[in-house]
């Protein structure tokens, strides 16, 4: 620990670096600071890259620049079709052997907080079983735990948090004893934070003796990756495919043998599930081709009359939307991350907790810079896109009320459930769900429930598995 004259002697150099650079405001308020505070400041200081602040605020100041080259539609397997190089089902049998072989891990981005719906805490921890109120968290990892048992094999995850969770969710993890899983099988990693400027491209201030910062977004996971000792585990794992998801979309097939089949078969470097957008408003990235070279448009960056094109059939031209769920090859990610850039910052506004001129708590406009997990499919030699049915594993959770909400998830979830059940001839009217445990697809659940055949339930239905291994049915009136 330093002493009083270490430390001022540190912040003497300090504040003379920040002068440099054009930030020297940060130590606006240093003679009001503890000294415990001095000590947390000059921590976060000296951790500061001034040559990327500096980086960062020339671009913040300028107007974004778009990308060269003619787009066009990328290629996909659309739904029914089969593939050229192989058929759906080899394809399947292919999967579930690289599953059972232990070459997939899991790559799980949880770094957003529950504050829009509500919730004080990680997204992961929400409640979200429609009968169970299982968090996010348990129901995948339930899946998981299916996963394993169906293919004789443990399933590593690696789950990256952010500053804002990571203390939380290991907490979370702990507290609910992993939900049955190995600790040895899942592994924590905090994505880095980045500084946030405001429009002139000064750091912000989040109180006297707190720079604010940001997460550096989903393409974080690639750095945290490397950066936790995650990828050198999977490495020693023999690991080969990395299966990409998010926590908030509880509708997820989990290493899904098919896409994993396709995406290894096909000798692709990265692989995306897309699916048909519901108009061009929706707020889904774009898959595309400029010159050739596959990428991701975020919506936000595709022109309105682009996204609105249609083909002589009426379809979008541009209607096939990334939905968050890919597939990466290990020592793909490796090539990324021995360039010496990546993959690029993007620039976002949003108003930010700060203070004014007397220390007063004030919400400033600024700007965020956040990283892209799909901006390395540019960078990706092979690629393929799989067309996904939007009813089977789309269901994200993201605001509290009206589209993609906690009403609409939970219903999307039911939905689901009822269908499995209705192909094994059990009609569900009312609420329903089926822990993860007992089944995670309507084919791997269909012929344990033959006992149950053209039984019709009106209450609610949860449908689990005992400790005996049996598939059971609890109704609710």
């Amino acid at each position: 620990m330093r002493d009083d004259q270490d430390l001022d002697k540190t912040a003497g150099g300090l504040r003379e670096r920040f002068r440099t650079a054009g930030q020297e405001h940060v130590f606006t308020f240093w003679d009001h600071l503890e000294d415990g505070e001095r000590r947390g400041f000059i921590q976060q200081l000296e951790g500061i890259d001034l040559e990327l602040v500096s980086s960062l605020a020339e671009s913040a100041g300028a107007e974004p620049a778009g990308k060269d080259g003619d787009i066009s539609p990328a290629p996909a397997l659309r739904l029914e079709e089969e593939p050229s190089f192989t058929s759906r089902q080899e394809a399947q049998r292919h999967g579930e052997e690289l599953i059972a072989a232990g070459k997939v891990a899991l790559l799980l981005v949880a770094g957003g907080k529950g504050s829009r719906l509500g919730w004080d805490g990680p997204k992961g921890s929400f409640p979200l079983g429609p009968l169970s109120g299982r968090s996010l968290f348990e129901i995948h990892a339930a899946k998981i735990r299916r996963l394993g048992k169906v293919h004789g094999v443990s399933i590593p995850c690696y789950i990256m948090t952010s500053t804002a969770t990571d203390e939380k969710t290991r907490a979370f993890f702990e507290e609910q004893d992993f939900f049955g899983l190995s600790p040895a099988d899942i592994r924590f990693m905090k994505q880095a934070s980045l500084p946030v400027l405001d429009p002139q491209g000064r750091l912000v201030l989040k109180n006297p003796g707190q720079i604010a910062t940001s997460p550096n977004g989903h393409g974080g996971c690639y750095t945290a990756l490397r950066d936790s000792g995650s990828l050198e585990d999977a490495r020693t794992r023999g690991i080969e495919h990395l299966f990409y998801f998010q926590v908030d979309n509880p509708l997820v097939r989990l290493a899904d043998p098919l896409f994993i089949g396709l995406h290894d078969l096909a000798e692709s470097q990265m692989s995306l599930k897309v699916l048909e957008k519901t108009g061009p408003e929706e707020k889904i990235g774009a898959i595309a081709l400029r010159d050739g070279s596959a990428e991701v448009i975020e919506y936000t960056n595709l022109p309105a009359e682009q996204a609105a094109l249609r083909n002589p059939g009426g379809e979008l031209r541009f209607g096939l939307g990334s939905i968050g769920i890919h597939l990466l090859r290990r020592d793909f990610i490796e090539n990324l991350l021995s360039l010496e850039s990546p993959i690029p910052l993007h620039p976002v506004g949003k108003k930010v907790a700060s203070i004014d001129g007397e220390a007063r708590p004030v919400k400033v406009e600024a700007i965020q810079f956040e990283t892209f997990v799909f901006d390395a499919l540019p960078l990706a030699q092979s690629f393929f896109h799989l067309e996904v049915k939007r009813e089977h594993e789309f269901a994200p959770l993201k605001n509290p009320t009206g589209i993609d909400s906690l009403e609409t998830c939970r219903e999307l979830l039911m939905q689901e459930h009822r269908r499995w059940l209705a192909e094994a001839g059990v009609q569900a009217d009312g609420p329903v769900e089926i822990d993860p445990l007992a089944g995670i697809s309507g084919t791997g659940i269909r012929t344990e429930l033959e006992p149950w055949r053209d039984k019709v339930f009106s209450g609610s239905l949860f449908v689990s598995r005992n400790a005996a291994g049996e598939i059971t049915l609890s109704e609710k009136q």
